[in-house]
Order: C-alpha cells, then sequence, then structure tokens
C-alpha cells in the first residue's frame, strides 16, 4: 500500500490474479485451488467487500479467464498500476483535500473483478474493476456475447484511470440521489471537472471532444430532457447511441461554467460537490448561476412541452378499457398509442396472480408502429384480467419514454 495525506491505495490484487491467470492458462486439473490458492485466498478487504456487493466469485472468475483469454492478454499492460500511476493520482488526492478540505480516510482498492462492474464504494472505500476501466480501442473484443461488452472499450482509453479514480472518489463525498437528467449531469460531469482541477490536465473522454464540437446542438436536445428522468437518451447508452453519455459532457460544462463565473474559487468547489441532487430548485439554482443557457428558461414550458411528446394510450381496439362485458371469445387484444413506439414495450403481469393474466404472446407493432397486437390465452367466462404496460422500456420512436409509469389494462368476461 502507498499512503497519501488521507488515503491508501491497494492493487495488490492485480498481481495475484496475474500469476493465477497464468497459471490456470498452463493446465486443466485442479484450476479451482489453483485460483483460490495464487489469488482468492490472498484477496484484499477491498476485493472481498466487491465480491459480496457485486455478487461475484470464484465459479465467475473461472468462467471468464477460460471464456475471455485473448480479452484478458490484450488489456493485461493497461492493468498495470505503476509507481508512476500512483503519484499522479497521490498528487491529485493531496490537491483535492486542499480544494476541498475533509477527513476521508478511506482506501482506493485497484482490483480486476469478473466483467460485472467498473466500480463501487463502501463506507470510505473505493473499488474499482480495472477490467471495465482501462480497455481501449486495442481491445479484444471478439470472445464476447454481450453487445454492450463488445462496445463500451471502443469508447474508453487506457489513460483514463487516473481521471477515473479522482472521479470516483469525488463521488464518495456527493449527496444521495438525483432528481432528474439535470441533476444527474451535473452529479457526475462536476466529477469530471473536478478530476481536471486536481489532475491540472484536461479531461479527456469521448463525450467531451464530441460535445465541445456539436454543442448547440447538444445544448438544444439536453434542454427538451433535462427536468424528465428519462436517463437513458444521456446516460449509460453504448447499445443504441453513436455519441454514448452526452449527460457526462453537458454536466461537465455546466460545473466548468459555475467555477468560472463564481468570484471565489474555493467556495465554488465546495457548492459543487455539496450541491443536493435530491433538490430541484437546488439544481435549478445552480444552472443559473452557471449561465450555461444564454437566455432565461420557463421550467414549466419545458416540462409541459416535455409531456406532451410523451407516448400515451389512446384507446383499446376490441374493448372499453375497465369493461366488464367482454366477450370471452376474443384472441386479441389491439393497444393504439398516440405516437409511433419502438419495439420493446415493457408489459408486467396481473397484480392478482398469474391465473388473471390475459396475455398468450405478444405479436409486435403494426406498420405505423402506433397499434401493439397481443395475443391473449383462452379466456374464461365471468372473469377479471389485467396487466401493465410500464415505462421501463416503453418508448415512442423519437425516444420519449411512455408517459405513465404504470397504465393498467383491465377487464372482466361476460
Amino acid at each position: 500500500m502507498t499512503p497519501s495525506s488521507a488515503q491508501k491505495i491497494c492493487s495488490s490484487d492485480i498481481s495475484n490474479f496475474w500469476i493465477a491467470f497464468d497459471s490456470l492458462q498452463k493446465t486443466d486439473k485442479n484450476k479451482r485451488e489453483i485460483l483460490n490458492a495464487l489469488f482468492l485466498n490472498k484477496k484484499s478487504d477491498g476485493l472481498k467487500s466487491f465480491m459480496e456487493i457485486k455478487n461475484f466469485g470464484e465459479d465467475d472468475y473461472l468462467y471468464v479467464m477460460e471464456k475471455y483469454p485473448l480479452f484478458w492478454n490484450s488489456i493485461r499492460a493497461n492493468t498495470i498500476v505503476n509507481d508512476t500511476k500512483i503519484e499522479k493520482i497521490n498528487k491529485a488526492l493531496k490537491k483535492l483535500k486542499k480544494l476541498y478540505p475533509h477527513n476521508l480516510q478511506g482506501t482506493i482498492y485497484f482490483t480486476l473483478g469478473t466483467l460485472k462492474s467498473g466500480g463501487t464504494a463502501t463506507n470510505e472505500d473505493l473499488l474499482l474493476g480495472l477490467e471495465k476501466i482501462v480497455g481501449d480501442k486495442n481491445t479484444i473484443v471478439s470472445e464476447f456475447e454481450n453487445n454492450e461488452l463488445q462496445k463500451i472499450f471502443s469508447y474508453s482509453s487506457s489513460s483514463q484511470l487516473e481521471q477515473v479514480t479522482v472521479h470516483e472518489t469525488v463521488h464518495l463525498f456527493q449527496k444521495e440521489g438525483e432528481i432528474n437528467v439535470l441533476a444527474k449531469a451535473i452529479k457526475e460531469g462536476s466529477c469530471d471537472f473536478i478530476a481536471e482541477l486536481t489532475l491540472n490536465k484536461k479531461f479527456t473522454a469521448h463525450y467531451i471532444n464530441y460535445g465541445i464540437t456539436n454543442n448547440e446542438a447538444i445544448m438544444s436536445a439536453f434542454k427538451q430532457e433535462m427536468f424528465s428522468q428519462n436517463f437513458s437518451n444521456w446516460f449509460y447508452n453504448y447499445q443504441n447511441s453513436k455519441h454514448p453519455d452526452l449527460g457526462y459532457y453537458v454536466g461537465y460544462i455546466i460545473s466548468k461554467k459555475y467555477y468560472k463565473n463564481a468570484s471565489h474559487k474555493k467556495q465554488a468547489i465546495k457548492d459543487i460537490i455539496d450541491l443536493d441532487f435530491n433538490d430541484e430548485k437546488a439544481v435549478l439554482h445552480f444552472l443559473e448561476k452557471s449561465k450555461y443557457f444564454k437566455e432565461s428558461i420557463d421550467v414549466e414550458q419545458i416540462k409541459s412541452t416535455y409531456k406532451s411528446n410523451q407516448p400515451q394510450i389512446i384507446r383499446i381496439q376490441e374493448f372499453e378499457n375497465g369493461s366488464e362485458n367482454v366477450s370471452p371469445d376474443i384472441n386479441k387484444i389491439q393497444i393504439v398509442f398516440s405516437k409511433p413506439m419502438q419495439e420493446n414495450i415493457s408489459i408486467n403481469f396481473s397484480k392478482f396472480g398469474k391465473e388473471h393474466f390475459p396475455l398468450q404472446k405478444i405479436l409486435g407493432l403494426n406498420d405505423t408502429k402506433t397499434i401493439l397486437t397481443i395475443e391473449t390465452i383462452a379466456l374464461k367466462p365471468d372473469t377479471e384480467y389485467d396487466f401493465y404496460i410500464t415505462d421501463r422500456s416503453t418508448k415512442s420512436i423519437d425516444g420519449y419514454p411512455f408517459g405513465a409509469q404504470e397504465y393498467k389494462i383491465a377487464f372482466k368476461t361476460k
């Protein structure tokens, strides 16, 4: 371990992992015993907590080591946490303590997990799974079945370890939660900005590079959705966006402008880190002081316009919702939406149990993408049925989430 003024850094799991990995590649026998003897029996307290929190263990390690050898070998050099990296991180952490005085005493654990998580925190400790952090465009992803894993490394860089470490450390000081897209953007992007300040180096990320050259278009799109909870258009959207995580860019710019406009820089850093992301008024006040938007914004108008763009259910073709006189002979239900929808409509079971769930299978949307057809089971007479359309993955083609968290469709047969 290498001490800093407030925290320690532990990277022993990484060298132990590679010793075990090399040994496992040379034999087909006693793999479980080798993994435990060379790696898991020596695991740090941080890795122990990481495995418990993210629910992975020796079976997961054996699987990913055997299944993805090309991947592991391609990131090996990037996972080594050498003295130069530790020195940069310690220097940044010391500067962070000067800029934002604190008594954090936790340990930063650099570990290698099983591709389940890039990191988490527990108490004052930071747990980072480097196999999901230090990949880059040269990382071999051909062994992965998971589409997200195939794409995620094309947006990352092995040189980002110091940035990610400081970013995640700042999260340890922040308040829990985020009330809307704007709050989450500032919460995430401000960590990037603080990392830039403490490392004394421009924060490098795909979303910042793209954001700077497309700022006006991003600003316009963000304005429409910033008071919503439609996070998937702005964060962790590697699978369905050519330019994912643009919420980070927006929050980075807002925080940077807030800092630039502030007369007292140290107080500005405290304002940024201590912001209550569950308080919409506080978040809005922060936005206004940043002068991110050139003109004043009409919050209620933005919310109203956004709501009007969300898809709704207009009607059901076969019966009126809530009807108690539905023919048990119907074999399909057609649900009409107010606008064209994406294919992945989220449907939940009846809250009265499976025997009251009328659906056999989803047949899909029609050519206009506005009518969803569902095949029913053989309906019984004089029986109540219900199910729910939810907003979990239900979106219009233009990206707006379903207007209700849960929409109940219920009927009773004759």
